[in-house]
């Protein structure tokens, strides 16, 4: 037992450490910050949408959702490749998560949603769309 426990830490100490920085899932990068755009899905809904202060900040102003309240909740990101982003954020009051790539190159964007997470018949869907009108990027 003594010789596996010494092979063990042995095996910990040749292999190079990962950085905290490298595997943190919790880093909150805001990295859109100060860039506002409106977004159309596929099925022509639009909303406004900013990014400010570490928030995401959208209203929809076309299609079924028009007309609800603006919604303000933290978000994160990751920078995938020049002018393209991950971005999520969770939105607890509607059980609704939310992920977007946004390519500023291609003007378009990718959307993973997973609504009513909650609930016994959660939605989970992809939708794509376009970005217009950005400013900050």
């Amino acid at each position: 037992m003594k010789k596996l426990a010494f092979v063990l830490l042995l095996a910990s100490l040749a292999t190079p450490a990962l950085s905290q920085e490298a595997t943190s899932i919790d880093r909150d990068e805001h990295l859109l910050d100060g860039v506002s755009f409106t977004f159309q899905n596929q099925n022509a809904d639009a909303a406004d949408i900013a990014f400010a202060d570490g928030e995401v900040i959208y209203s929809w102003t076309v299609g079924r959702q028009a007309g609800n309240p603006t919604v303000t909740v933290p978000y994160k990101s990751q920078k995938i490749d020049t002018d393209i982003y991950l971005v999520g954020w969770n939105e607890p009051a509607s059980q609704t998560f939310v992920t977007m790539v946004y390519n500023f190159k291609s003007n378009t964007s990718s959307v993973s949603v997973l609504a009513r997470y909650g609930a016994e018949t959660p939605f989970f869907g992809f939708q794509g769309g376009v970005i217009e009108h950005v400013v900050g990027n």
